[in-house]
This record gives structure tokens, C-alpha cells and sequence, in this order.
């Protein structure tokens, strides 16, 4: 038995037990409480607000943000943040004390809220937050956390974070953030973490196993092996072989008839080699969208931009996140070989959608780099590669783009055809005539992926979150069980199953 939600437990009598908040059928928004006698570690604290991955199902989106005011309270209320006590900082959750205040009207029978879990606080235990990756759908809620909760992350993580502070693209934090590094562990009450590293399109992506005293688990938070460094799936797997519960990124899920809306997948290590071509193959100017996390790729956009005579010219944003990561040793272009967009054109330099309020960057681009104008994009289209963010997409006006150019999206927003943003982008490059080409390597396991970390894990029990089809799970030997938001289930001591009812 479990004990019931927003309850205190007895001690003596509860086990170890996994309450899922989030992203049970969701991409992303994974909120996963593991519940020790001792300690308790809330695995990733993101939000799922791209209506372009999860439609129907959220409030607050980049159509419709939260108010810069009431940010903490909107997204409790509207289902968007697990609702835990002691989790938040108490002066972001004004006007109300407490989680249970600020949802009290929307967890009444046949309201928004009715069922979602309320989890009290629990006298005697310790809490800490693990975020996996710094992607908004796993850590957009991490300004919120209160300063007395220790924040967990890979030591590479950590850096990356520090980076993206400075550099304006993330807020500042309450609580102290820990990097721990590969074979260091660290105890939360009676949890013993071991953070492990994992091939994901973001520097610092990590799963973590947890031991307790009532056996083990791993979560491997987003992963592929189709990235840089699938060595570090095999890493993960040998490390995790044989726990009893392996709760796994199953966005590769998908329905046998399920009608797919996305670009074309390859693998990252063809990245450089096709957009190689599309430079040889461009006539005029080459412009590109990407992720503004995703360091190692933006590494190799400026390898082909240099290969091919191009100097590749970003946005203020992206050159004072390069700037503020090459400090933190993270891989990123060299600042020496870039040009940075003039900021006195006019342009918004807003971040990618799911929005925050703009933050003031405490790293701004190196006076140094050099300084490009539309006009000069114009004079000689050809010697440029530019990084062009949905809210410059006017400088192809003052550039005159056009027949000849070449638009290559290499990721990042919109997220593919499904986003509402998409059709935005293209309108765009068919108007003005230029060839809008898609490179696309998203951060997920494949399905024979998934096969493939299963058999070589060999779990207990195979839990998969963070995708829409819980309930498509590849084909395994392994017990597989889907969950649903709310469910509770106990590890049982020395046994490689889980108590609870199926569902």
C-alpha cells in the first residue's frame, strides 16, 4: 500500500517510492518525486509548453505566457508545476503562502486541478532537485526552487547553466547549484545518487541512478545514441545494468499508424557533411536557424562557414552565450572566427519561444568581434553564413534575399512542421524565393534504441515518460508499465518488481 497523496508517511512503515507529477503523457514537464525514508529527490522540474509537441494540454505557452508577475502561481495553476510544499521560494509564490493556497480553488471535485497530486511537506526529510539537462522542458521551473533546496547536475551541466545566466539567456537562481562530476556520489537523506552522463544534443545531458534502501532505479532523463557520443549510452547502461526500475525518454513511442509530422531525422555526425553541401550549393547568401543550446553543433556550423570562405555572422544572444561558455571551458566557435549582428539596426534579440521576460545579459559580445550590417550581407552575399532568429527574419529584406539564397534549418525554433511557427517560416522563405532546407538530428532515442537500452540494462521494470504514447512502447522482454500523473508505486525490497496495481 502507499500512502495517500499529500499525506505525511510513517517512517517505520513506507517504503522507497516513485509519485509521478509529470510528463507521464506528455513530451516533457517530467516531475518525478522518489520518496525515501530520509530523503526525497525530485527528478527534473520543466514545464510543456510548446503547443507545436503537446497540443490541447497546456495553458502557458509562447502565445500566451504566463504574467511576469504571477509567473510561479500561474503555473501551478494551471497544472503546468508539480504541486509541492518547501519546493518553491516563498516570495515567488506571492500573493499565497502556500502551494496548497494558491491551487486550493482549482483542486475542487470537477476542477482543473481535481486529482492532481498535493504533496505536504514530510518533517525529517531531506529535498533536493536533480534536472537532468538545461532544455526548458526539463528546468524552466528552476528560478522557482527555494534556496534551502540543493540543485543537482552534472558538473558540465553546471557550467553550462553558469554560462547561460551571465549571458542573459537564463534567469538567475535561489538555490545552489552542485555539479557533480562522473563517479562522485552524493547523498540526498537515504538516497545515494551517481549522475551519469548521456548522448544528448545539449553539453551536460545526464541520467541518474539512485540507490536506496529498498532497491534501485534509474532515469535517464532525454537521450540518443545518434548524437557525438553514443559511447556514453553504453556508459550509462553498464552503470544501471540490472536495476530494478529504469524509467526512460520514450518520445521515439510512437502509434503503428501514427501519422508523423517532423523533419527527417539523421544522424549528428552528418550534420557538417550536408550542410557542407547546401554551402557548395548556395549561389548567394546562406542563412541558418538553430538551438541556441546546442554548443557542439554550433561548433560545426562555424567549421563549414570557415571551410567555405564564410564568415559566420550570429545574433547578440548567441555570440554572449559563446562568449560566456568558452569561459566555463564548455566546446563552443571560436569568438576569433565569428561576426556578431549589429545591434543598432533595430532588431529584437528575443529569446526562442517558450518565452521569459528579456533579462539583461551580464555578458555581452567581446568588443572585439567584428560587427556585420545587412548592408554589408547585401554588398557580398556569398561571404557570410547567418544565423538568423525568428525575430530578425526581416534582415532578409534589407539584405534582398532572395532566388539563389539558401536557408538551412539545423534545429531549434520553430520545433518542425508540427509548431505553429513553422508555416511562419515557411510563408517566409516561399515569398521571397529562397530554398528552405531542413537538417534536422533531434535529441531522442530512436525505437530500436529503446529496444537496444532495454536489453542491455536488463531492468527490473521498464517505465516510460516524456512521450505523448505511453502505451507504445517498442516491443521488449521487459515488464513494461505505463503511468499515469498521480499514480504512487512502492520498490519492494530486494525484488526486481514493484508493488501497486497495473494500469
Amino acid at each position: 500500500m502507499t500512502a495517500p497523496i499529500g499525506q505525511p508517511r510513517s517512517k517505520a512503515a513506507a517504503r522507497t517510492s516513485l509519485l509521478f507529477l509529470g510528463g507521464t503523457d506528455t513530451v516533457g514537464g517530467v516531475h518525478i518525486l522518489v520518496r525515501g525514508r530520509a530523503g526525497r529527490l525530485l527528478l527534473d522540474i520543466g514545464i510543456v509548453g510548446n503547443p507545436g509537441i503537446v497540443r490541447d494540454r497546456t495553458l502557458f505557452n509562447a502565445f500566451q505566457p504566463p504574467r511576469p508577475g504571477s509567473m510561479l502561481p500561474d503555473y501551478l495553476r494551471a497544472g503546468m508545476a508539480p504541486l509541492v510544499e518547501s519546493l518553491y521560494e516563498r516570495g515567488d509564490l506571492a500573493p499565497f503562502v502556500t502551494v496548497s493556497d494558491a491551487t486550493r480553488a482549482l483542486r475542487a471535485p470537477g476542477f482543473a486541478l481535481d486529482g492532481y497530486p498535493l504533496v505536504d511537506d514530510e518533517p525529517g526529510t531531506d529535498l533536493a532537485v536533480f534536472v537532468s539537462h538545461l532544455h526548458d522542458d526539463h528546468m524552466a521551473l528552476l528560478e522557482f526552487v527555494a534556496r534551502n533546496v540543493p540543485v543537482i547536475m552534472s558538473d558540465a551541466g553546471a557550467r553550462l547553466h553558469g554560462a547561460l545566466v551571465a549571458a542573459g539567456a537564463l534567469p538567475a537562481v535561489h538555490a545552489a547549484v552542485t555539479g557533480v562530476v562522473p563517479g562522485v556520489a552524493r547523498s540526498v537523506g537515504d538516497l545515494v545518487l551517481h549522475v551519469i552522463l548521456v548522448d544528448h544534443d545539449i553539453p551536460g545531458a545526464a541520467g541518474v541512478l539512485v540507490e536506496t534502501p529498498d532497491g534501485t532505479m534509474a532515469y535517464t532523463g532525454d537521450w540518443r545514441r545518434h548524437g557525438r557520443h553514443p559511447e556514453a549510452m553504453q556508459a550509462f547502461a553498464d552503470a544501471c545494468a540490472g536495476v530494478d526500475v529504469l524509467i526512460t525518454d520514450a518520445s521515439g513511442a510512437q502509434p503503428p499508424d501514427a501519422r508523423t509530422v517532423q523533419c527527417a531525422q539523421v544522424a549528428e555526425r552528418e550534420i557538417a557533411s550536408l550542410l557542407s553541401d547546401l554551402a557548395t550549393s548556395a549561389h548567394r547568401g546562406l542563412y541558418c536557424s538553430f538551438d541556441e543550446r546546442n554548443l557542439e553543433r554550433h561548433a560545426d556550423v562555424q567549421v563549414v562557414a570557415k571551410a567555405h570562405g564564410r564568415l559566420l555572422v550570429a545574433s547578440p544572444r548567441t555570440v554572449a552565450i559563446w562568449h560566456a561558455a568558452a569561459s566555463a571551458g564548455l566546446p563552443c566557435p571560436r569568438i576569433e572566427d565569428i561576426a556578431v549582428w549589429d545591434d543598432s539596426e533595430g532588431m529584437r534579440d528575443d529569446p526562442q519561444p517558450p518565452t521569459q521576460p528579456p533579462i539583461a545579459p551580464q555578458t555581452a559580445p567581446p568588443p572585439t568581434v567584428r560587427r556585420v550590417r545587412a548592408a554589408d550581407v547585401a554588398a557580398d552575399p556569398a561571404a557570410f553564413l547567418c544565423e538568423l532568429r525568428s525575430s530578425e527574419r526581416a534582415r532578409l529584406l534589407d539584405i534582398g534575399a532572395g532566388p539563389g539564397d539558401v536557408y538551412a534549418y539545423l534545429d531549434g525554433y520553430p520545433y518542425g512542421p508540427a509548431d505553429p511557427g513553422w508555416p511562419v517560416l515557411v510563408t517566409w522563405m516561399r515569398q521571397l524565393g529562397i530554398r528552405l532546407e531542413t537538417i534536422s538530428s533531434r535529441g531522442h532515442a530512436w525505437e530500436d534504441d529503446l529496444r537496444w537500452l532495454v536489453d542491455a540494462v536488463r531492468p527490473g521494470m521498464v517505465i516510460p515518460v516524456h512521450t505523448n504514447h505511453p502505451d507504445h512502447f517498442p516491443g521488449v522482454t521487459t515488464p513494461v508499465r505505463p503511468v499515469r500523473r498521480g499514480d504512487e508505486i512502492a520498490l519492494s525490497p530486494g525484488a526486481r518488481t514493484l508493488s501497486g496495481d497495473l494500469r
